[in-house]
Parts: structure tokens; sequence; C-alpha cells
């Protein structure tokens, strides 16, 4: 994957980091969507980083994975997880999870 911005990735290497216990193809979903959260918070929805974690995520790279992470989850997400999913979902014009 080839980030743009610098700070997007080292976020998501950070933050994959840290994970243990899932699959290592979804290490870098994780990642994303950890860099999504804060720099949403930290910089605002139109922020140029939030736009590119949403792209990577939805690549074809990365898709397999995302689905796999959501298959798995089910039911056991909280609210705001669920939102997002189907912010991803609507985006990505499928059905996640």
């Amino acid at each position: 994957m080839i980030f743009r911005d610098r700070k997007l990735q080292q976020h998501c290497e950070r933050a994959a980091a840290v994970v243990t216990g899932c699959p290592a193809e979804q290490l870098p979903v994780l990642g994303l969507m950890d860099a999504w959260y804060w720099f949403r918070l930290t910089e605002g929805e139109d922020s140029p980083r939030v736009a590119e974690a949403i792209e990577h995520l939805l690549s074809a790279e990365l898709r397999p994975a995302l689905r796999q992470l959501y298959q798995q989850a089910g039911d056991k997400m909280n609210e705001n997880a669920v939102r997002f999913r189907d912010r991803l979902s609507e985006l990505a014009g499928e059905r996640f999870g």
C-alpha cells in the first residue's frame, strides 16, 4: 500500500503494531480504522488524511480483509462501529458484515 501522507502512514503502522490476536491481513485495516478515527477527531471530517484512510480501506487490496473483519465481528459491535461499517458499505456499494 502506498500512502500519499506520511503522518497517516506512520499512524497506521504504529496502530497496527500494537494489535495482537488477529490475522496479519487485518492489521492494515485496523491501523487505518484507528487512523481514520484519530484524524477525523483531530482534523475534522473533511481532512485529506481521513479521505485517504477511507480510500485505502475500500481499496481492492484491503477489501477482502475488511469483509473478513466485519464477518467475524458479526453483531458484536457497538453502535459507532455499526455506523462506520454502514458508511463504508454505502461508499463501497456492497454490504459488509
